[in-house]
């Protein structure tokens, strides 16, 4: 049997489809953030609250630039002054992780962007060229 011819429309349909996947699960994680904050934010000091603004900040700026590649508007390898976009998003998973810690009770909570973040991974690095 022969391979099929690939399909760069499909292909493209695809990764946008995935990158939709990207947001919606980096909204979830959003949405858990914000659900927890409202059942303990009593016993929250300034610390916690330190950590809240910075998660927040993070998971916003994954799901924005999930959401500005799904649409076209930038890629993942879109270039930042001499960084990229995708090195952009490392950065911010790091922040979100590290703020979690700040956060009573959610130790962990950060680590479910790294589902979404690895998937972006692997779409970053899909079409680079064997070294």
């Amino acid at each position: 049997m022969a391979a099929a011819e690939p399909n760069p429309e499909r292909a493209q349909r695809t990764t946008l489809r995935v990158l939709w996947v990207c947001a919606a699960l980096t909204v979830f994680v959003g949405v858990f953030l914000v659900a927890d904050i409202t059942k303990s934010a009593d016993s929250y000091g300034t610390g916690a609250w330190v950590g809240v603004a910075l998660a927040a900040l993070s998971v916003l700026a994954l799901i924005t630039l999930y959401v500005a590649c799904a649409l076209g508007r930038v890629t993942l390898g879109t270039q930042v002054g001499r960084t990229n976009l995708f090195q952009l998003s490392a950065v911010c998973l790091v922040i979100a992780v590290g703020a979690d810690i700040l956060i009573p009770g959610r130790e962990t909570g950060g680590l479910a962007l790294l589902l979404p973040w690895g998937i972006t991974y692997w779409l970053h690095n899909l079409n680079r060229p064997a070294a």
